[in-house]
């Protein structure tokens, strides 16, 4: 089995693995560059590969780092299935049409180009094929199996087994600990080798009583100063994650009544995506639903889908808290926002995912006090909150743990889907603590397994 790594190689986005079993040929994942704006150059690159001869794809989850160059494939002449979990599908055609939405708008605004259009979207699913965990898929010369990650929902690591061969796990993302709603990262079992993500390979979160008391905290000082809680979520997992724990807050009246604005079409989509598939939450989030209680609605919440109810939150009362998209400021209503609060020490922005270094959000969590939005410099008096216990990635110690707790311990391993620091120290740290060969792969890599 031969592996190039297209993508995600010393980097955070743009995953695609390029594997040869045999006569076949697939990808694990067509992501999509991320960091600038959505049409950053290197998405129209070649693909380094014939998208002709592939015949197959496997996709790990549905975030546009990992989806978003399925619809350039296939406009570059694929002609195989795509295989990913029925929550992946759904997930993939909301986030593929938003994205679309976004270039389409970039376009007519600043001329910048498409990576393709929105009927493109439709090509993709019709190659969709939906494969339950757990089930094992026969193809030529291999077999695949996808497990639960615990990353977001539907999200899998993944098993491709040569037949008569070596076995790859593919990690795909890696779920942190106790992340809300969501089942814990399933264990490796058998393993010759394993491409890992290394996200947060150099650091570790928050626990979660800690993360709580950060989010929790946050609030009751928005409340005291009368100010505004400003929270940039990813619109897939994060958003979800964010609504449960307010529910629970609120519900056990462990903080005062303040209005919540959903202000982000994708994630109220997105919301309704997990209220379809309850069977893959975890027994508390089972457990609540039993009870009757609606694990995404609360008191004094509120849903703005239009923008014209996006527009409407300025002029509402404050405190208040607005969590809106998109997660590492680099676009979205979140923008907007930060326009209008960002100037005011009454405001708190609280951070809660992982922020690229050449973003927006990049560059607010580094401390920069002056910034740029629609042309416009904004100064940052708000404070600033980042907490990594939200985080739907796995940090060092849970991937370390990920590793030793497998059944098989890989042979050897390589570090993908993190900056070149983060992915270098996780390969070191592996080294150290299992004498296993660890190494961070560079951009078109070839390894043969």
């Amino acid at each position: 089995m031969k592996i190039t790594f297209y993508g995600a190689a010393r980097e955070v986005t743009g995953s695609c693995y390029f594997v040869k079993i045999g006569k076949s040929k697939i990808l694990v994942d067509c992501g999509m560059f991320q960091g600038t704006k959505f049409a950053d150059a290197k998405n129209f690159q070649v693909f380094g590969f014939d998208a002709q001869s592939i015949d197959a794809v496997l996709i790990t989850h549905g975030h546009l780092d990992h989806i978003g160059r399925l619809p350039k494939l296939i406009n570059e002449k694929f002609s195989g299935t795509v295989y990913m979990t029925p929550p992946t599908k759904k997930i993939t055609e909301i986030v593929l049409q938003d994205t679309a939405n976004i270039m389409e708008k970039d376009f007519k605004k600043e001329h910048r180009p498409k990576l393709y259009e929105a009927e493109d979207v439709k090509k993709v699913l019709s190659r969709c094929r939906v494969v339950g965990y757990d089930k094992v898929t026969k193809l030529d010369g291999f077999s695949f199996r996808f497990r639960d990650a615990g990353h977001i929902l539907g999200s899998s690591f993944i098993e491709v087994r040569e037949t008569g061969g070596p076995t790859v796990v593919f990690s795909g993302d890696v779920g942190n600990y106790d992340v809300p709603i969501l089942r814990e990262t399933e264990q490796i079992e058998e393993c010759d080798a394993l491409i890992t993500e290394s996200t947060y390979g150099d650091r570790l979160h928050e626990n979660v009583p800690e993360r709580s008391k950060i989010f929790k905290n946050s609030i009751l000082n928005t409340i005291k100063q009368k100010g505004v809680l400003l929270i940039p979520a990813f619109a897939v997992e994060r958003t979800q994650q964010l609504l449960y724990e307010l529910n629970h807050l609120v519900e056990n009246n462990f903080i005062p009544n303040i209005d919540v604005y959903l202000d982000s079409p994708m994630a109220i989509k997105i919301t309704e995506v997990f209220k379809k598939f309850p069977h893959y939450f975890d027994e508390d989030a089972l457990r609540l639903i039993a009870t009757g209680d609606e694990l995404f609605d609360f008191p004094n919440l509120k849903i703005t889908n239009s923008t014209n109810e996006s527009k409407a939150i300025n002029d509402s009362r404050k405190p208040k808290i607005i969590i809106a998209g998109s997660g590492m400021m680099n676009g979205g209503r979140i923008l907007h926002h930060m326009v209008r609060y960002l100037p005011e020490k009454t405001t708190t922005l609280l951070i809660i995912g992982y922020q690229a270094n050449n973003t927006l959000g990049g560059r607010i969590y580094s401390g920069t006090k002056k910034i740029k939005i629609f042309g416009k410099t904004v100064p940052v008096h708000a404070k600033i909150v980042a907490v990594g216990g939200y985080s739907a990635h796995a940090d060092q110690e849970k991937l370390l743990n990920w590793i030793e707790q497998a059944k098989t311990k890989p042979k050897t391993i390589y570090c993908t889907h993190g900056e070149k620091e983060s992915a270098l120290t996780l390969a070191s740290r592996i080294k150290e603590k299992f004498n296993i060969n660890a190494e961070a792969p560079i951009m078109k890599q070839t390894i043969e397994v």
